[in-house]
């Protein structure tokens, strides 16, 4: 079965597939090269946010279910597509540290980004020196070096896109498919993908395979069949993501509308990870693919293959700002349009050197590009530290609690704690904490049915972090202060400031 089309296709533009050229040598050492960057960043390089310390508590408990046999395809449900942290609990068999089972997952990823963004650039250049000058960027970039050694999925995301753009290059579409939907399983960005490779097909076939839109919607109809199994609800997953993104709003009321204060913070996150040039760049070569096709009705099928995935993807996440699905942006989430974008910056700077008179001057421009390019490493760097100041922050309030539970020998006493990386970083049996998420509903209503429920818990410890969805914040709002508060009810024992995200309290609870 196909879909046909009357009108005359337009003409593509197919170079030879020039990466036959490069020979096994350059491939090994550029992955070694890659692999080795990445791997020593994951055993280094703290986690990056909170979002991986959840991501690794996931990750132990898919790894207790499939040790003990009981694992279920229910258990895939969470706040977040199932797919890394599934892999990464099969790495956990073995390695009994969900966090570094992640952070591996995510290098190898990384380092796999890495090699990808230099075929593509040569699939698109055929220029050894420009593909490795692309390729150097990513390699030594701050932003994708932290978060290859993070135990997150934006890495691995943005490896599968270019996994699957790679192999659409190659006209091998059932792979490319696989790898689309891959992706689909691991952030739900990729879902832009499902329409954009039939309509691809379709210009470049002047055909729609029914199976391979199959492939593409499969994670997609999957994860509404797991959450029919595990809520009993098809959209279950939306109704609680949405849910979630309402308290986030009242939490920060500046979010109900546009203010351009946070809009213009917003844009200059995602361009600091995104990378200025590379992001202009790829606006650039989508205008002058434009251009092309009006003029001279053709087109360069792997240029029009690369712009379509960048902003296909990009048009979602513009959507779901606008839509207040994702009411704020993050310098990670610009990542994929820097990984993408670099082969397309690669073919302007080819098409600068090839057109430009005289030629030096367009080497010249090559080159300034280039260097443009690699400066705006600089507003990344202090990123790093302040990671590294959060991880002391966290480990400082995890190790404290651990301290003051050994002393007292008591195996009964709880820690109720909304931080989730001091639940990690703590290595206490998960059964020795509790958190708003697990409150009962009227514990929410009035602070003594809290207290009720503390008490009832065995709860002899609070982790206070200003955060959305927190129960000590809604109901303690005058805790987390300096100096702190003369209240009866708690005992300060320690607290740490952190300059990537909120400080953290630790409080006996004395009563």
């Amino acid at each position: 079965m196909k879909i046909s089309a009357a009108v005359a296709p337009v003409p593509l533009i197919d170079p030879p597939d020039g990466t036959r050229s490069a020979g096994p040598g350059i491939w090994i050492a550029l992955w070694l090269v890659a692999l080795a960057s990445r791997l020593w960043a994951a055993f280094y390089i703290p986690n990056a946010e909170q979002d991986g310390y959840s991501d690794a508590e996931t990750i132990a408990r898919l790894t207790a279910g499939l040790s003990n046999g009981q694992f279920r395809l229910a258990d895939l449900y969470g706040f977040w597509l199932p797919l890394f942290q599934f892999i990464a609990a099969i790495l956990n068999i073995w390695l009994r540290d969900p966090l570094l089972s992640g952070k591996i997952v995510s290098s190898f990823c990384g380092g796999a980004s890495c090699v990808l963004v230099f075929t593509i650039a040569y699939r698109l250049t055929h220029r050894m020196a420009l593909s490795l000058a692309v390729f150097v960027l990513v390699l030594l970039n701050p932003l994708h070096l932290l978060y290859s050694a993070a135990c997150m999925t934006d890495v691995p995301f943005g490896c599968l896109t270019l996994a699957s753009l790679w192999f659409l290059l190659k006209d091998r579409w059932w792979a490319a498919a696989i790898f689309a939907a891959l992706a689909g399983a691991v952030r739900v960005e990729a879902w832009a993908l499902i329409p954009l490779l039939p309509l691809l097909q379709f210009v470049r076939q002047r055909r729609v395979s029914p199976l391979l839109c199959l492939i593409l919607i499969s994670p997609l109809l999957g994860w509404l069949l797991i959450s029919w199994m595990a809520r009993g609800d098809w959209f279950a997953f939306f109704a609680e993501r949405a849910l979630y993104h309402a308290h986030y709003i009242d939490f920060h009321p500046s979010r109900r509308g546009f203010a351009l204060a946070d809009v213009r913070g917003d844009i200059d996150y995602l361009l600091l990870g995104a990378n200025q040039v590379v992001f202009i760049a790829s606006m650039v070569a989508a205008v002058s693919i434009s251009v092309e096709m009006l003029r001279r009705r053709r087109m360069t099928w792997a240029c029009l293959a690369t712009i379509s995935y960048l902003f296909a993807i990009l048009g979602l996440l513009v959507t779901a700002y606008m839509t207040k699905r994702q009411p704020v942006w993050l310098p990670r989430y610009g990542l994929f349009v820097f990984v993408l974008g670099l082969p397309l910056l690669a073919w302007l700077m080819q098409l600068l050197i090839e057109n430009a008179k005289p030629v030096w001057l367009g080497r010249v421009g090559a080159i300034v590009i280039f260097l443009g390019c690699a400066s705006l490493v600089r507003p990344q760097l202090p990123i790093i530290p302040h990671v590294l100041d959060d991880f002391r922050a966290h480990s400082m309030v995890a190790d404290a609690l651990v301290a003051n539970l050994e002393k007292s020998n008591d195996q009964e006493t709880r820690c109720f704690s909304d931080d989730v990386a001091v639940r990690v970083l703590s290595h206490l049996p998960a059964n020795r904490f509790l958190s708003s998420l697990g409150a009962p509903r009227d514990a929410w209503d009035q602070v003594a049915l809290f207290e009720t429920y503390l008490r009832e818990q065995h709860v002899g410890y609070l982790v206070f972090m200003a955060t959305e969805d927190s129960l000590p914040v809604q109901h303690y709002p005058e805790l987390g202060r300096h100096p702190a508060p003369r209240d009866g009810r708690f005992q300060l024992i320690t607290s740490a400031t952190s300059s990537f995200g909120p400080d953290v309290w630790l409080y006996r609870l004395l009563n």
